[in-house]
């Protein structure tokens, strides 16, 4: 809802104090007097528009119908395992109602100075829910104090974005919680009707200080060059993230393409690189050390990103539209830009598996006290979304992703490769109203064989078939 919506009453109320003016035709003056309402009216509507930020609020309300074949997820799968056979939750299905992944945002823009600028504030209802073990993340086992009720009706309100950002000459700057530079998100996001992201995507939203600037032709090829920093992946760290990107944009070459949850638009041919540097801070007290003090590992990884219009569209035309994304990256200790996933909780905290007291998540460090090394990461995905004629409305996406660790087998991981497989068709009926319907395969390969010696299985499979709704506003 606009401010222009505010200044349209108000106008309505003065031109109604105007009436008088246009009560007699026949008056000569009729013409004179009418002019005079309107230039009064054109000069209030101005001062109004003059006072503050136009402000626009925007948003979705979601419906999910999830039926699992195991009780592996709630909505989200992120990088979390598939339970295996043997378990109750690995060897029963589940359904899920949902409406946690309805979103609002709020939206303010300006003009300061010669920057173009805008304040965004987005939140949603999956809030995190660490008393409840229907939550993806959940200690293995433990006993939910929230109820399976209250989990999905009265649901959490969690911060999406939170953000400053000031446009000028090319020039970007951008203070906030945004998405990571690192894979350049959100543009190459498996579009899953589940809720993003799935197995082997580069997914997280981070406080940060961005600079970017764009060189070269909006409507034609442009370079951009991009810095941040951002949150140290642990707060002991007094060093921040620092990630850096380069990407490459074709704007006169476009397909549409669109995640299930936002509108179809006309992206550009682009390539991106990225890459990222952490610093890991531990407190090793407890190791084979001679003093209690904290010690430090570098992190650090890369990320190439490709969105490639196989079968271009244009602007204002009916026309058909293809689109191919992919993602690779290689790091180490980068398990937070797997949305918290990246084998987090298939690896148990430095604590526990060095006898140290630490402050660092599960998933980044391994091994033992003699031999601590950061987890190696490496991912994989593609995917291929088809527009039929914007007329139609339908969409159609196949999409494959993967992750996998080289060295987690070796310093205690009990799992160390995800892959998913999905295939999905959504119907847009009008600008505002989607509703999709997916089958996605998780198949997770454990380290260590399980189902007792007559089965001996080494992957655990969930198969999901979601059916969505979405309206937007």
């Amino acid at each position: 809802m606009k401010r222009s919506l505010m200044s349209l009453l108000l106008a309505l109320a003065l031109v109604s104090l105007y009436m008088p003016a246009f009560a007699d035709d026949s008056s000569s003056d009729s013409m004179e007097d009418m002019n005079l309402a309107i230039g009064a009216l054109t000069a209030k509507v101005d001062a109004l528009a003059k006072k503050g930020p136009s402000v626009e609020i925007h948003g979705f309300v979601q419906a999910d119908m999830i039926n699992d074949s195991t009780q592996s997820f709630n909505e989200t799968v992120g990088d979390a395992a598939v339970k295996q056979n043997g378990t109750v939750a690995g060897d029963n299905g589940w359904t899920q109602f949902s409406e946690r992944n309805s979103r609002f945002d709020f939206l303010a823009k300006d003009s300061v100075g010669g920057w173009d600028t805008k304040g965004y504030l987005e939140l949603d209802l999956l809030g995190y829910d660490p008393t409840s073990s229907y939550a993806t993340g959940a200690p293995a086992g433990a006993a939910p104090t929230n109820s399976e009720y209250k989990f999905y009706t009265q649901p959490t309100v969690r911060l999406r974005h939170a953000y400053l950002q000031a446009d000028s000459d090319g020039w970007t700057i951008l203070a906030g919680q945004w998405w990571s530079l690192f894979g350049w998100n959100m543009d190459y996001v498996l579009a899953t009707v589940a809720e993003a992201p799935v197995m082997a995507t580069l997914y997280q939203r981070t406080p940060q200080l961005r600079v970017m600037k764009t060189f070269g032709d909006a409507k034609g090829m442009q370079l951009q060059l991009a810095a941040d920093l951002e949150k140290p992946d642990e707060v002991s760290s007094q060093v921040p993230n620092i990630n850096f990107g380069i990407r490459f944009l074709m704007n006169d070459w476009e397909g549409r393409f669109c995640s299930s949850t936002g509108a179809a638009k006309l992206m550009p041919f682009s390539i991106g690189l990225s890459e990222r540097n952490s610093t890991i801070t531990y407190d090793n007290q407890g190791l084979a050390t001679a003093f209690n003090q904290n010690a430090t590992m570098t992190g650090s990884g890369v990320a190439a990103d490709i969105l490639l219009p196989v079968l271009p569209a244009s602007d204002g035309k009916d026309d058909p539209s293809i689109v191919l994304t992919a993602e690779w990256t290689a790091g180490a200790g980068d398990v937070d830009q797997f949305n918290g996933g990246g084998f987090n909780g298939g690896l148990a905290s430095i604590s526990s598996a060095a006898g140290a007291g630490a402050n660092i998540d599960a998933g980044i460090l391994g091994g033992t006290a003699a031999n601590l090394q950061l987890v190696q990461i490496q991912s994989i995905n593609a995917q291929l979304q088809a527009f039929l004629p914007p007329s139609i409305g339908t969409i159609f996406t196949l999409g494959y992703g993967e992750i996998f660790s080289p060295n987690i087998a070796g310093i205690g991981g009990t799992w160390n490769d995800d892959k998913c497989m999905f295939v999905n068709v959504m119907q847009d009926f009008t600008k505002e109203i989607r509703a999709g319907l997916e089958f996605a395969t998780f198949d997770t390969h454990y380290t260590t064989a399980f189902g007792g010696a007559a089965n001996n299985f080494t992957d655990a499979i969930d198969n999901r078939v979601q059916l969505s709704t979405w309206y937007r506003f």
